[in-house]
């Protein structure tokens, strides 16, 4: 009667075990075929190792699956290039920076501009920072709105830059502002020398808080530079469609003694979403992003852009 009972045990876990495996390889299969068939999208990004590459696009692509697509990150300068291309009808949609999609919006469109763009989502913080050399003719946001202080040089990156981008719609908030020379050239750290030898009044970049940036500890560990503050409420207060363009964050730029004596930059943080083109873009997959951006948290836990936006809600302005 043992032996029995044993080798009824043995054949029943036999049988369930054959029954969870042939489930799995249902699922398994079930899921090929729905990725199988599913379509296949382009969504503008950024560089090949960014962010918006590595982490944004295979997290939107994850979560596009659900309702029948996949999507693939074309290769771009960012932000303004990814509008360009679903302004014209290129690409069906972009990611961007909130304050360059309401630069798109609130500015001239294009001639080859087609519809009306609609950004979608808040998926990961993206934090101006502006550094100065001590000493130097510019010690606050206030030196760049002096007029008895024009032409000061600002180094913003590349022409179409989301930095460069960045400055060109904070000029139509703040007129004053118009008085500095944007300085469109690549490459932040040969900036920086110059700002050290006094060809450059102000280096910025736009980028996504990260402590262990090492752009953003070179500017916290030299000696002769530091960071301004960025917190005007002419840019905090600003909207487009409704919604707040900045938010306003006291970044953290470096770790301190278990958190004492932390360094911080009060600062101006936009977000990432997509942009999508209310003619051009296919109805469906519309649908599907504004679906994916109502959801809210897509991203990998660990990712930079995930870190980001939890240090975002652990040290933004209230």
């Amino acid at each position: 009667m043992l032996s029995l009972t044993f080798t009824l045990k043995g054949v029943l876990n036999n049988t369930m075990k054959k029954h969870i495996v042939t489930l799995i390889a249902s699922v398994t299969l079930a899921s090929s075929a729905t990725l199988a068939h599913a379509e296949e999208v382009k969504i503008g990004a950024a560089g090949a190792d960014g962010e918006y590459t590595k982490t944004l696009v295979p997290a939107l692509s994850k979560a596009l699956q659900k309702y029948g697509y996949t999507a693939t990150a074309e290769i771009s300068a960012g932000s303004q290039e990814n509008i360009d291309n679903v302004w014209s009808g290129k690409l069906p949609a972009g990611l961007s920076q909130l304050d360059v999609a309401a630069l798109n919006m609130v500015g001239k469109k294009p001639s080859s501009a087609k519809g009306h763009l609609i950004l979608m989502g808040k998926f990961a913080p993206e934090a101006l920072f502006c550094a100065a050399k001590k000493g130097g003719k510019v010690a606050s946001y206030d030196d760049l709105t002096d007029p008895e202080k024009p032409g000061l040089k600002v180094s913003v990156g590349k022409e179409g830059s989301g930095t460069a981008r960045t400055f060109e719609y904070l000029m139509t908030l703040d007129a004053d502002l118009s008085r500095v020379e944007l300085m469109k050239e690549g490459n932040p750290e040969i900036q920086l020398n110059r700002l050290l030898s006094g060809g450059r009044d102000l280096v910025c970049f736009v980028m996504m808080p990260d402590l262990d940036n090492e752009l953003i500890q070179t500017v916290v560990k030299h000696k002769k530079l530091v960071y301004i503050n960025i917190n005007k409420p002419v840019f905090t207060n600003a909207e487009v469609g409704g919604i707040r363009v900045y938010g306003l964050m006291e970044v953290p730029v470096s770790k301190g003694f278990f958190g004492w004596r932390a360094k911080k930059v009060k600062t101006l943080v936009t977000w990432v979403g997509v942009a999508v083109n209310d003619e051009s873009t296919d109805e469906k997959l519309l649908s599907a992003l504004a679906k994916v951006a109502l959801k809210g948290n897509i991203l990998p836990r660990n990712s930079l852009a995930a870190k980001a936006a939890s240090l975002y809600e652990k040290f933004k302005v209230r």
